[in-house]
């Protein structure tokens, strides 16, 4: 099969659902995102913001999922997959339970954590 079939066969699109396929700086696997720029003509580099917060830039396609790809996984339920598609937001325009102020609870739990270390380092 010529390598340009390949490649738009697996090829996204801006606004397409991922997960992180392995671990980066501030992702950790399995995180969901959302492409926000395809760049490149023969190598092809993605631009994802992560559900987590980070946007990461120039992501090679081996290092993103699909939303299906990774529910094939054997490691992963649908269940798992179901609940890492992605901020449940009400047609309301209300954030999800357990957020506060569209900020995800895991981020305020994080960030309170930071400053508890910071406040212990200076007393």
């Amino acid at each position: 099969m010529p390598k340009a079939a390949v490649a738009s066969k697996n090829a996204l699109t801006a606004g397409s659902r991922v997960v992180a396929a392995i671990e980066m700086k501030g992702v950790p696997a399995g995180t969901p995102g959302k492409v926000i720029h395809v760049q490149g003509l023969t190598w092809t580099r993605y631009w994802v913001w992560f559900d987590n917060g980070p946007r990461v830039g120039t992501l090679h396609r081996d290092k993103l999922m699909t939303l299906d790809e990774w529910s094939r996984r054997g490691d992963v339920t649908e269940a798992a997959v179901a609940t890492q598609a992605g901020p449940a937001v009400a047609a309301s325009g209300a954030a999800p339970s357990g957020d506060v102020g569209g900020v995800p609870a895991h981020l305020i739990e994080r960030s309170r954590l930071a400053r508890e270390r910071s406040a212990a380092k200076k007393g």
